[in-house]
């Protein structure tokens, strides 16, 4: 379940991160007030992020403290298991002790073999109900009575030796069977303890894996969060380059522009030209001169770019649009900032060869941000320089009080 709800907020956080980065350039440079703003969403989500990060741990704490405990449990069962097998070696040396008895007893027995014929023969001879039998099979009289005396005493001791031997043997089958008895408990029990020991290992290894998913998810968190602290960090960047002391927007202070490609200043047509390419609808002039292919453009005012296009390849005069970037080609887009009665200085340097620059960029008065080219709409290679304060094109040379 856990991972299930970490995957789909990953991607939703994923969603949110793509569709942050791909609104910066989209939108253009963003007001010190969308930027407080969308710093404010992303630390609500790192906010958000880090809560998630902190239930995951503690769940790991308690699956932690749940495998500590199995842990314990397995040590117990295995103690059992020590003690099981300590008594089943007891059990073990008594049955051995017991058989060697029976075995010693077994070779008593085979010893007085011969004596027991001898003793046997006596007996058949005194169960015949008389002396007669006795006395015929004596040699002399003084063996006749020795036998007659065996005879008579043959008989008790066979019967007290076969009485000791089978009772002897009573016990240690008896003994043998209770060994044998508590043998077979012991088995079972370490039989139940072994099979209880396997769940618990079971169950062991299950918690470690949910442990290591929940490492896996909180690691795949701190990422996220990582990332989402780096973009608060950047957006933050970002509003420092903008803002001043006094908190308010980037301020242009309303003195004269740069001159935006040194060395060469021949207007070749101003601001609202009624050529015969313009037509009166020129919203702002084009610098030209021999050799200004390739020229370093540079920025006019510190500023952070808008907009940037570097997709034309048609770097050559044509007489028509060949529809790439709006007809200005590549171009840059600048926000120099707001001056102090509020009005906003939005630049567009167009049909560069190539900008070097892209949106976003903090620049500053003088560096170049791309180099003359004749990309787009454009008859030769020139620069193509329209400023509009707050919104409307005005004529860029007012801005130029002296061009050299």
């Amino acid at each position: 379940m856990c991972s299930k709800i970490c995957k789909t907020l990953s991607l939703c956080i994923a969603v949110v991160l793509v569709f942050c980065a791909a609104a910066v350039p989209a939108s253009g440079a963003m007001s010190s007030s969308q930027l407080r703003s969308k710093i404010s969403e992303l630390e609500q989500q790192s906010k958000a992020k880090e809560a998630e990060i902190k239930k995951l741990k503690a769940q790991a704490n308690q699956q932690q403290a749940v495998k500590a405990a199995l842990e314990e449990k397995i040590a117990l069962t295995q103690q059992q298991i020590d003690l099981c097998n300590r008594e089943m070696a007891k059990i073990n040396r008594v049955i051995a002790a017991n058989k060697a008895e029976i075995n010693a007893k077994n070779a008593e027995i085979d010893s007085d073999k011969l004596a027991f014929k001898k003793r046997l023969r006596a007996i058949y001879m005194s169960n015949t109900g008389s002396n007669v039998q006795v006395l015929l099979g004596a040699d002399d009289f003084s063996q006749f009575l020795e036998l007659s005396q065996l005879t008579s005493s043959v008989s008790a001791r066979d019967r007290y030796l076969i009485e000791k031997l089978v009772a002897a043997i009573d016990v240690l089958n008896q003994k043998q069977a209770e060994n044998q008895k508590l043998l077979d408990e012991q088995v079972s029990i370490k039989n139940t303890v072994v099979a209880k020991q396997r769940e618990l290992q079971a169950q062991n290894a299950e918690i470690t894996s949910v442990i290591n998913s929940i490492n896996s998810d909180t690691a795949q968190l701190n990422k996220e969060n990582a990332d989402l602290e780096k973009q608060i960090k950047q957006y933050q960047s970002t509003l420092a380059s903008l803002t001043t002391t006094g908190g308010t927007s980037y301020v242009y202070d309303g003195g004269a522009f740069l001159w935006p490609v040194s060395g060469f200043y021949t207007v070749t047509a101003g601001f609202q030209s009624n050529d015969s390419v313009h037509r009166g609808h020129h919203n702002g002039i084009d610098i030209a001169g021999g050799g200004i292919n390739g020229a370093p453009i540079l920025a006019v005012a510190d500023g952070v770019v808008s907009r940037a296009n570097n997709s034309c390849t048609h770097n050559r005069p044509k007489s028509g649009s060949c529809g790439c970037g709006g007809g200005f080609g590549n171009y840059v887009q600048i926000n120099h900032g707001t001056n102090s009665k509020g009005q906003t200085f939005m630049v567009t340097y167009g049909h560069m060869s190539r900008a070097v620059v892209s949106p976003g960029t903090i620049v500053k008065r003088g560096q170049v941000i791309g180099y003359v080219g004749s990309t787009g709409w454009s008859t030769g290679y020139h620069l193509h320089l329209g400023i509009a304060v707050s919104g409307a094109w005005v004529n860029p040379m007012s801005f130029y009080k002296k061009v050299k």
